[in-house]
C-alpha cells in the first residue's frame, strides 16, 4: 500500500506515513506468534523506510495500539482489562487523534518511531 504513495511524497518533499502495528509487535502475545511477527515486521519496515525518506521531508511512523474498543476485542475477559494500568480499554477516537497528530506539521521532527497507545499495558 505504501509503495505507490512514497514517490509522489518524495517528489513533493513532504509526506506523512502512519502504519498501524500492534502492542503484540512490541511485547508478543501467547498463541499469536504469526500476528506478532507480522506486526513486528511492519515496525521494522517503518523504521527502514523512515531512514530512506527522511531527507526528502517525509516522516514514517507506526502506532501500536493495545486493547481498543472495537469488534476485534468484543468479549475480552474483564481480568485482562484489569491488567491495563489505566484500568480501561482505549477508544478509536484516541487512536485517531494520535494519527492526526502524526500527520500534522507539529509532528514534523518525529520519524521512525513506534508509538504505543495502550494505557500503559506495554510498559
Amino acid at each position: 500500500v505504501t509503495q505507490p504513495l512514497v514517490m509522489p511524497m518524495v517528489m513533493h518533499r513532504w509526506g506523512r506515513i502512519v502504519n498501524m502495528a500492534s502492542l503484540s509487535a512490541v511485547r508478543g502475545n501467547p498463541g499469536q506468534a504469526n500476528y506478532a511477527a507480522a506486526k513486528a515486521g511492519l515496525v521494522g519496515a517503518t523504521k527502514t523506510l523512515a531512514l530512506e525518506v527522511a531527507k526528502k521531508g517525509v516522516t514514517v511512523n507506526a502506532i501500536a495500539p493495545g486493547l481498543i474498543a472495537t469488534d476485534m476485542i468484543a468479549g475480552v475477559p474483564e481480568p485482562m482489562v484489569q491488567q491495563i494500568p489505566m484500568q480501561r480499554v482505549g477508544s478509536a477516537d484516541e487512536v485517531a487523534a494520535l494519527v492526526a497528530f502524526l500527520c500534522s506539521d507539529d509532528a514534523g521532527y518525529i520519524t521512525g518511531q513506534c508509538i504505543g497507545i495502550d494505557g500503559g499495558f506495554g510498559v
